[in-house]
């Protein structure tokens, strides 16, 4: 067992401000493995709050402990009224889907190419204000205000209850960056076409709805006090888009983020879902030791380690596959292969690639876990 010598927050921003800290911190992002974890229903936890919170603390003690926590649970916090991401409908276990099923997004278009010039002219707020009775098929948006503000005061007392046992959940609000809002308002396919057909129309939407993103999930951050914005990203990688869609659509508004967020003290969290390799040089530009770039699995890791080594903290990235079907042994080589790699020097934490599985095998988390208190490394 290495010996520590810092908390776990002392160790997590050592990481985040690309310092060498006493061991490098560990972080599974888990959700529904917790329930899965502990012999209950997904549709148990999702049904009742208390069924989840139990689960997700029980699982954290089984574990062992590790530096920070995902989330306290497993819903998404946001002010009523006002969206940080697409207005998505989540499919529930034990409602719309089998009780032991995984929640599910139900992507469809929510709103039509013409509308996007009535963003441009009132912005990301006023449009759903005026749209989402219409797009939900008459539910008011007083009903779905009322409900994301009652889950906001059961994530804030959750925050409550774990910081009271020194343990941190992660972020304070997440955010989508405005082409994953856009792409999964549109559907993938439909905001494709858009991109190519009336770029003009997505870029003035796009202008108009920035700033309405960011406040909203200052807004959030002012509740929760957690100085940390997650920011749900996917669609404007090079896994899909050319460099030059990336940096009209994508990379402009990204820079406002991380200006905005960083002038409140706050830190960007990029979840880089798919393959953002050649997206990679551009966070350079960015200040140093500021945001977190969290992979995984499909961006090569090492290869962001040469990239961004000394310039920005990377999280990731053991993958899916390893958790569910690897054994114990295979997890800890690569572990080790990762604070050996990516660790060295400092700037780099230990997670799954993206959630931790719910079939993961316990054994093979708990490795992961144990690996970075135990192993010294080569850093």
């Amino acid at each position: 067992m290495i010996q520590e010598t810092m908390s776990r927050m002392e160790r997590f921003e050592a990481a985040v401000a690309v310092e060498r800290p006493d061991r490098v911190p560990v972080m599974p992002l888990i959700t529904a493995f917790a329930p899965r974890c502990q012999g209950i229903t997904q549709g148990q936890a999702w049904r009742d709050v208390d069924t989840g919170l139990k689960a997700m603390m029980d699982t954290f003690e089984d574990l062992g402990g590790y530096d920070r926590l995902y989330k306290p649970n497993l819903f998404w916090p946001m002010i009523g009224g006002v969206f940080c991401a697409a207005p998505v409908r989540v499919l529930i276990p034990g409602r719309q889907l089998g009780e032991d099923e995984l929640n599910q997004i139900d992507e469809r278009e929510l709103f039509a190419r013409e509308d996007y010039d009535k963003i441009a002219s009132v912005g990301w707020n006023a449009f759903w204000k005026e749209h989402y009775q219409v797009m939900s098929g008459g539910r008011p948006m007083e009903k779905i205000a009322s409900t994301q503000n009652r889950l906001l005061e059961e994530y804030i007392r959750e925050i409550e209850i774990y910081h009271g046992m020194d343990i941190h959940p992660l972020f304070g609000a997440y955010v989508d960056s405005t082409i994953m809002a856009f792409s999964m308002c549109r559907t993938l396919t439909q905001f494709t076409m858009d991109l190519y057909e009336v770029p003009g129309k997505i870029k003035a939407a796009m202008d108009a709805t920035c700033d309405d993103l960011i406040q909203n999930a200052l807004d959030v951050i002012k509740r929760t006090g957690i100085p940390l914005v997650f920011i749900v990203l996917e669609r404007g990688s090079g896994f899909y888009y050319r460099t030059d869609i990336f940096e009209e659509f994508e990379w402009p508004y990204l820079q406002r983020y991380v200006d905005a967020f960083l002038s409140e003290g706050i830190t960007p969290w990029f979840h880089f879902d798919t393959d953002w390799g050649i997206n990679l040089p551009y966070l350079k530009e960015l200040p140093k030791g500021k945001c977190v770039c969290d992979l995984d699995g499909m961006t090569d890791i090492f290869k962001a380690k040469e990239i961004l080594g000394g310039h920005m903290c990377i999280s990731g990235d053991v993958s899916a596959a390893l958790l569910s079907l690897g054994t114990p042994e295979d997890v800890e080589e690569y572990c080790r292969r990762l604070i050996d790699k990516v660790g060295r020097g400092g700037g780099f934490i230990l997670t799954t690639g993206c959630e931790c599985p719910v079939d993961a095998k316990f054994e093979n988390v708990k490795k992961m876990i144990d690996v970075a208190k135990e192993y010294p490394g080569n850093w």
